[in-house]
């Protein structure tokens, strides 16, 4: 039986230096989610610890909706901040596939999207796979 090779390791499309630059939009775009996080979770605590006191009962209902609201973006803010964070170890360690390269397809995200979701890791066609077949983003991720 003929032995099949092992499987290419796809190769980072960036130099260290390209990396680097990388690594530090990264970071401040962390800091900016942490720091919109913080300001989302605040506001919501605002509306529940009565802060803003309604005298009426229509305006209760509407904090109340601008307290799940502000709880919802917060979430949402927590998703990509952990994108970011696994963006960032892609760039430390490679893996589980080297930063730039999408998940689904192996071959190099264009520069272009990566300059506006620089944390994205998949393509325009990954992206396209997952929205075809009703999948979420996670559900093309490569386990590391």
């Amino acid at each position: 039986m003929p032995k099949t090779a092992p499987a290419a390791t796809p190769k980072c499309p960036f130099t260290k230096s390209e990396l680097g630059k990388w690594r530090a939009i990264l970071q401040a775009k962390l800091q900016e989610v942490k720091e919109d996080i913080d300001g989302l979770v605040k506001d919501a605590m605002d509306f529940e610890d009565g802060h803003t006191t309604p005298n009426h009962i229509a305006e209760r209902g509407s904090d109340a909706e601008m307290q799940d609201m502000s709880l919802g973006l917060a979430g949402e803010e927590q998703v990509v901040l952990w994108q970011i964070d696994r963006a960032l170890r892609k760039i430390d360690n490679g893996s589980p596939v080297p930063f730039g390269l999408c998940e689904h397809t192996k071959q190099p995200i264009p520069k272009t999207r990566l300059q506006l979701i620089p944390w994205t890791p998949v393509s325009i066609e990954g992206m396209n796979y997952v929205e075809e077949n009703g999948l979420t983003l996670e559900d093309v991720l490569v386990d590391g």
